[in-house]
């Protein structure tokens, strides 16, 4: 197979995000409901490991970062980072969802709970940002680059669609370790299925290689990197809370059984699919910074209604919505981030994608402790801690976590984005 043959292949290499999202989603969004509603694990518990995994999770982007842009084989430089993580990923989140029985609901289910939540990250980590790595280098031309990406965008909010919509219904038919490893079985096989049949651009793994130092001092003074990760921060923040409170808001805001939590997460990621390709048009019309700001503001404006929501019926008709804007987004993350590294390339004559992305995903995966604080918030405000002690007012305590939050995390993320100033939107 050529290298042109490989370059013009978008759908292979977007089958990956496909496998991500399936494999990812899944302990994304019921691993905090799993250990508390189903094990009994506290939420002071979940929040205290949450804290633990966002402080290793931030610091271990730039490592694999920097790994991948110095690493020279004669398979490339992302590949074989791929191919092992992504073994190591599949497996952890098997192991996630099937906790011995023996270690009960206290400190020893906390600790495995920490651990298997840092290694399934470790793993998702590295596979993340060597497959993110490669959109600007496969696809060097800016339409192209658009066009694999919306692909690669909607396949993985298809991927989500069935992990989180489906996962409820198979967990209470099959239980959660057997979803579990059916999910991760498909996942990591289809993303081994794509990775394989990608091949990196020789001149590039030929390019000088970048040194730490020198890397991260060019991010910290790049006056877009702050307000692009910052930004992405909240947005993160948003969707991390948003997934993790579906199951909450489903039981305790709506007084409905889990299962119910599919129609509305279908409700939000079914129509989001054919939204990403109206969302790519305007990104090829307007440019990728400009309708990425448009995308922030649907969904901030989009979750106020939704806490007003009285029924399913309701909550899924805002939930169209909400998924409007997620597409969005989702569709201009990794083009404005490609803008960086473009920026960055044009600048200093490296090609450092990964460690760029990786100090993109540092700042956002802080937001795992924003997370953590609204874990904490809801038993200190309304005494939330599990299914046996939910509190005097747990219905509240769902709605804040699902969509007062987010709607703060949302209006900081559209206010930072118009900070964001590359020279060609200047010009």
């Amino acid at each position: 197979m050529t290298a042109k043959a490989s370059f013009n292949r978008p759908w292979r290499y977007a089958l990956a995000m496909f496998g991500l999202s399936i494999t990812g989603y899944m302990y994304q969004t019921y691993g905090t409901f799993f250990y508390n509603d189903k094990l009994g694990l506290s939420m002071v518990a979940i929040s205290i490991g949450n804290v633990f995994f966002a402080i290793w999770d931030a610091f271990n982007d730039p490592l694999a970062g920097h790994l991948s842009d110095r690493t020279r084989t004669r398979w490339g430089r992302r590949r074989p980072w791929l191919l092992s993580s992504i073994i190591l990923f599949g497996l952890a989140s098997v192991l996630f969802f099937s906790p011995p029985g023996s270690l009960g609901n206290g400190a020893a289910l906390a600790v495995y709970f920490t651990v298997f939540l840092m290694l399934t990250e470790t793993a998702n980590t590295i596979a993340s940002v060597n497959y993110h790595s490669l959109l600007p280098e496969l696809f060097r031309e800016v339409d192209k680059r658009n066009s694999a990406n919306s692909i690669r965008q909607a396949l993985q909010l298809v991927g989500m669609i069935i992990s989180v919509s489906l996962a409820p219904t198979l967990a209470g038919i099959l239980g959660y370790p057997i979803t579990a490893l059916i999910i991760g079985v498909l996942g990591c096989g289809i993303m081994l299925f794509s990775i394989l049949g990608c091949k990196e651009r020789q001149e590039f793994s030929e390019s000088p290689q970048p040194k730490l130092w020198a890397s991260l001092k060019a991010i910290a003074t790049n006056r877009n990197f702050w307000p692009v990760a910052v930004s992405h921060f909240f947005y993160s923040a948003t969707s991390g809370l948003l997934l993790a409170g579906i199951p909450f808001y489903i039981k305790y805001g709506l007084g409905l059984a889990d299962g119910m939590a599919t129609f509305l997460t279908a409700s939000v990621f079914v129509p989001a699919v054919p939204c990403m390709f109206l969302w790519y048009k305007l990104i090829n019309r307007f440019g990728a910074i400009r309708v990425w700001r448009i995308a922030l503001l649907v969904l901030f404006l989009a979750l106020i209604p939704f806490y007003f929501a009285g029924d399913l019926i309701m909550a899924c008709v805002f939930g169209v919505f909400v998924g409007a804007g997620i597409a969005g987004i989702t569709a201009n993350l990794d083009m404005v981030n490609s803008e960086l590294i473009e920026d960055d390339a044009a600048r200093y004559g490296l090609r450092r994608e990964a460690t760029i992305f990786a100090g993109v995903s540092f700042i956002t995966r802080l937001s795992s402790l924003v997370r953590s604080g609204v874990f904490m918030l809801l038993f200190i405000i309304f005494g939330f801690e599990s299914s046996d002690n939910p509190g005097a007012d747990p219905a509240s305590a769902a709605k804040f976590m699902m969509i007062v939050f987010p709607a703060v995390l949302m209006a900081c993320s559209v206010g930072v984005s118009f900070l964001v100033k590359f020279k060609k939107e200047r010009d």
